[in-house]
């Protein structure tokens, strides 16, 4: 019984981990962070002269952290690529 629950807590840990490792590397991109301070400003900006209800900011903050995940992903997936391309290119040699 004791065996189940430790990969349990082992599996828990392991999510954890791949959600702080997410989350680190989405906050810590610096254009996931001028994206969502011109957003904040442009809010700010319009919130001047036109009110905007806050579920059209919610949509437009999801949609920019959609745009951010998928810009991430399609980074690492070239990075991945030039990597094994360069290797290729090695053994070629």
């Amino acid at each position: 019984m004791s065996a189940g629950s430790s990969s349990s807590g082992n599996d828990t840990r392991n999510i954890f981990g791949k959600i702080w490792r997410g989350l680190k590397s989405y906050l810590t991109d610096w254009r996931n962070l001028l994206g969502h301070a011109l957003v904040g400003v442009l809010f700010l900006a319009l919130a001047i002269w036109v009110p905007i209800p806050g579920w059209i900011k919610l949509i437009v903050i999801a949609c920019l952290i959609a745009f951010n995940v998928i810009r991430m992903r399609l980074k690492a997936r070239k990075r991945v690529a030039q990597t094994v391309s360069v290797e290729e290119s090695d053994e070629d040699s």
